[in-house]
């Protein structure tokens, strides 16, 4: 199941990345993330039974209403959104990659970013399945509503923090790694010609003795 403060999270981001780049592959990913947050809100028990914090006029309350209506419906649309967001994804990097000038780094820095990022998430997911499964166990969640929702958001914020950090480092460390290897090319190239300047001159002498 889904949790829609992470998939609410990247559907916002992604749209307004949709709004500054024009790259259509995130408007798609912002579409899923937006079916993904209102199965979210129809399924999860956890956002249910905090509905005595939305009145049926707040945007909770209708969203929860009109999520629960058609869940039947949300279920599978957001599972079909769940099979294609990384395709998108890819598409999003290939597209930038082509677009970028210099395609080579590009091509890396989206391929690692996006395959540490599915890593972190796949290891975030696990974690906090069984730390928020611990601590909604806990007497004191059981009693109180406000720290169930405050678990189900910090569970939230923690994968899209996750997520996004795994594509920090691996998009930041594809960049470091095509940078040293041309720094490295660019030298041995300069002591080449050092050397073969060294030789040259060295044969202009022996030809004068």
């Amino acid at each position: 199941m889904p949790n829609g403060v992470s998939c609410a999270y990247f559907a916002i981001k992604n749209h307004k990345v949709w709004e500054t780049k024009h790259d259509p592959f995130r408007e798609g990913i912002a579409g899923c993330q937006t079916v993904r947050t209102l199965d979210a809100v129809a399924a999860s028990n956890t956002v249910q039974n905090v509905s005595g914090f939305a009145t049926p006029n707040s945007i909770i309350g209708r969203m929860s209403s009109a999520a629960t209506k058609s869940s039947g419906f949300l279920k599978k649309a957001a599972g079909f959104a769940r099979k294609i967001v990384y395709p998108l994804i890819i598409g999003s990097g290939i597209y930038n990659t082509i677009k970028a000038d210099d395609k080579v780094k590009a091509g890396a820095m989206n391929a690692a970013g996006i395959g540490t990022m599915y890593a972190f998430e796949q290891v975030a997911e696990q974690a906090l399945k069984g730390i928020s499964r611990n601590l909604l166990n806990t007497k004191f969640a059981a009693n109180h509503k406000a720290a169930r929702l405050g678990i189900y958001i910090a569970r939230g914020l923690t994968f899209a923090a996750a997520s996004l950090l795994g594509y920090d480092i691996g998009s930041n460390g594809a960049e470091k790694l095509v940078n040293n290897f041309r720094e490295n090319k660019a030298d041995k190239q300069i002591n080449n010609i050092k050397i073969q300047s060294d030789t040259n001159k060295e044969a202009v002498f022996q030809d004068m003795v």
